[in-house]
């Protein structure tokens, strides 16, 4: 088993399609930043257009942080079918959920258990997962270990739950958070981390090189796989 590097679809000033294309020398899997409910739901041809597939990506979605939680399962369900029929044609592999409030993801499986399989909780700025660590042991989620979001918000605690980084199927890897956005591997405080955190999870996570700009990631890229051959990691 090797990790699988990856990189999300927002790197160049344009729609869904040209971003994969550019990227698809560069990694293995792209991830679709799915991020805003309305707008997704409207993405056409010229945002996902019917040639991705040609590209020999594998694709996971990270989906939208703005669905109607307050409105119940049933309208969140609605807003997730709209959209995993936008992307079905690309047969993701996993869907990056940030927190909801307590409760919420119990009452969401329960109206699809089938996204129980394919859930992966990120840890955020206002959530280290700790809240609803009880519904994602219960429901058998899995975890995106968001790296950057780990070190910007002092949450290395999280890294103690008992079976954390066995659920962990996706890290995010780049240099910390701030008001700038995303910053480059290069400026990781403590690659160490990253090897220690690496070495406990499974070998065939995805590793997404979350930068949004082209010149970024490719550097960040070039920084993760040097580092994963100096530590003996298998990598694509």
């Amino acid at each position: 088993m090797s990790f699988r590097l990856a990189a999300p679809s927002c790197v160049i000033p344009d729609r869904v399609g040209p971003n994969c294309r550019a990227l698809a020398p560069l990694v293995r899997e792209v991830g679709l930043m799915l991020l805003e409910t309305r707008g997704c739901q409207d993405y056409d041809d010229r945002d996902l257009p019917p040639d991705l597939p040609d590209l020999g990506l594998s694709y996971h979605a990270h989906l939208p942080v703005d669905l109607p939680w307050d409105f119940g399962p049933d309208a969140v369900c609605g807003s997730l079918g709209a959209i995993e029929q936008k992307i079905a044609f690309l047969h993701p592999c996993g869907y990056v959920l940030h927190p909801p409030p307590p409760g919420e993801l119990t009452r969401l499986v329960r109206r699809r258990p089938d996204l129980a399989s394919s859930l992966l909780m990120e840890n955020t700025g206002n959530s280290d997962l700790r809240d609803i660590w009880p519904e994602i042991v219960s429901l058998d989620l899995g975890v995106c270990l968001d790296v950057g979001h780990l070190v910007s918000y002092d949450q290395e605690r999280i890294l103690q739950i008992p079976g954390f980084l066995e659920r962990v199927r996706m890290l995010h890897v780049y240099g910390g958070e701030s008001g700038r956005g995303h910053a480059g591997l290069e400026e990781l405080p403590d690659p160490w981390l990253l090897r220690a955190i690496l070495g406990s999870v499974r070998r065939d996570c995805v590793l997404v090189a979350e930068l949004f700009r082209l010149d970024e990631l490719t550097r960040s890229l070039e920084l993760l796989r040097s580092w994963l051959d100096a530590w003996g990691m298998d990598h694509d």
